[in-house]
């Protein structure tokens, strides 16, 4: 599953200001990026490395990593953003990363996995593979590329007219047959972090590219996929053994508690950029890169620049879809019992559905997987997707955690996983530095005739100069939502500044 990149936060004020003024602006350019996550350091440190050292770097939040967020918890760390290098050919977070012997491995989740209906009977393995082979040959088809109506549509015409047509499937029933076809929604709505494949086009023009190879490689660090950041800036020890590159004094860039809350990027008085934070601080520059979410530019755009963004841009913001996952993760008092796969998907009877419906717990229909940890023995994890996994983040640890152990005592019966000593979660969605997890494509994509080469196309001066530029995995073409499309996009939009500058 793809989980959820990496970029900084930003936005509304003026009192005091602090002006940051170039030097030889024409070999030296000040340079400011917006989000210190994985698009803005991957921005800062190319620059950094390749000779362009002016560079300030405004952070909303006190940390480093935006959406690259290792946690510490349970003596050592869990992911509550991005969680696994996603393959390893044509993925750049792999080719750095892989130069280290050690660091990654593959997940604990790819040991087993069970599809488990809620009357806690487990299915056979030959029906789990067969329906989700079907399911990845459907989803990954390229008559997807023909169909005019939403990915929904399509799944579920094809998923049906297989098993009505297929004599392999013939052993199924109706009710199983229901029974996955909503888990797989589910499924695919934290994979993709949209509310209903309704909601989504069948036939996306720029459709997401899998890097190839093994999709959940999990991080062997105690820094966990943090250390990604370290790596990309030169500062993961032993790094100028492995490349030629200098350590980015990140510490010297970054400041922190600096919500861009306006960008006046044209009709300056000395034709630079002018930023403005919330605690009314102004920085001036020749260039900025702008690499908050996407969720953050949908909440804000309309007064966070100065003139309007073009129209290319604010379609390409309001057409680009921004949804959320979440996690939770329970601590329990001795190891998650053995008898537990590595991930546990869950299948509703329609009658037990109904039920938690008009219940308290009703908000953990999120639910699709629980998950084990990788180095995290004693801990399970869930992702809560779609509506009622925002609607979660309103509810206080201690009835996320009730819900949750309802849901074990629901579809793992008769199994003890001890008592619960910690709740650790994620609140995408509600944080106003996020307004969300990570992007896909939607009907409305398609309707507008946009996507992420709009969204990502700078802001020029009248030497056709550009001035404001726009990074972030959102920005990625073909491989939005994920980490290594977040630092390509860094990297991109630098070197679209190496070029001006050799």
């Amino acid at each position: 599953m793809k989980c959820h990149p990496a970029i900084g936060g930003t936005i509304v004020c003026l009192l005091a200001i602090i002006t940051v003024s170039t030097v030889n602006s024409a070999v030296n350019p000040r340079i400011i990026v917006i989000g210190a996550g994985a698009a803005g350091i991957a921005t800062a440190s190319r620059l950094y490395q390749r000779g362009l050292k002016n560079i300030t770097i405004l952070e909303a939040s006190h940390r480093i990593g935006g959406r690259v967020a290792s946690t510490p918890f349970a003596g050592g760390v869990v992911e509550l953003g991005a969680q696994w290098c996603h393959g390893e050919k044509g993925n750049v977070v792999y080719e750095m990363a892989s130069l280290y012997p050690g660091l990654l491995e593959s997940s604990i989740v790819t040991d087993g996995a069970s599809l488990v209906r809620s009357n806690g009977a487990h299915i056979d393995e030959s029906t789990v593979l067969k329906v989700s082979t079907m399911a990845n040959e459907i989803i990954t088809s390229i008559e997807r590329e023909n169909y005019a109506g939403s990915l929904g549509d399509f799944f579920t015409e094809r998923y049906w007219q297989t098993l009505q047509s297929d004599s392999e499937f013939s052993d199924i029933d109706r009710e199983l047959a229901e029974q996955f076809l909503d888990f797989y929604h589910n499924y695919e709505r934290g994979y993709s972090a949209y509310d209903s494949w309704f909601e989504v086009a069948a036939n996306e023009t720029d459709k997401y590219q899998e890097a190839e190879g093994n999709p959940t490689i999990a991080w062997n660090s105690e820094k966990g996929y943090s250390i990604i950041l370290d790596i990309v800036s030169g500062n993961y020890p032993g790094a100028m053994n492995t490349t030629p590159t200098s350590p980015v004094p990140l510490n010297q860039l970054v400041t922190f508690d600096k919500f861009v809350s306006h960008i006046q990027w044209d009709g300056t008085s000395n034709q630079q950029v002018r930023v403005t934070t919330d605690d009314g601080s102004q920085y001036e520059a020749d260039h900025v890169v702008v690499t908050v979410p996407l969720g953050v530019l949908k909440e804000n755009h309309h007064r966070m620049f100065t003139p309007a963004l073009p129209d290319i841009n604010q379609q390409a913001i309001t057409g680009i879809y921004f949804g959320t996952v979440n996690k939770v993760f329970l601590l329990f008092d001795k190891p998650i019992p053995e008898e537990l796969p590595s991930s546990l998907s869950l299948l509703w009877y329609k009658s037990d559905l109904e039920v938690l419906r008009r219940s308290t717990h009703a908000w953990t229909e999120a639910v699709s997987t629980l998950f084990r940890v990788d180095h995290q023995p004693n801990v399970l994890a869930a992702w809560l997707n779609g509506i009622e996994g925002r609607e979660a983040e309103l509810l206080a640890d201690d009835v996320i955690q009730e819900g949750l152990v309802h849901l074990l005592s629901i579809f793992v019966r008769n199994v003890n996983f001890g008592n619960v000593q910690a709740v650790l979660r994620s609140k995408w969605s509600s944080n106003r530095l996020f307004r969300g997890s990570y992007s896909s494509r939607s009907m409305t994509t398609e309707k507008l005739a946009t996507g992420a080469k709009y969204l990502s196309t700078p802001l020029t001066d009248a030497t056709n100069k550009p001035v404001v530029m726009f990074a972030g995995e959102a920005t990625s073409r073909f491989q939005y939502s994920t980490v290594h499309g977040a630092i390509e996009s860094g990297f991109r939009e630098a070197d679209r500044l190496l070029k001006m500058y050799p």
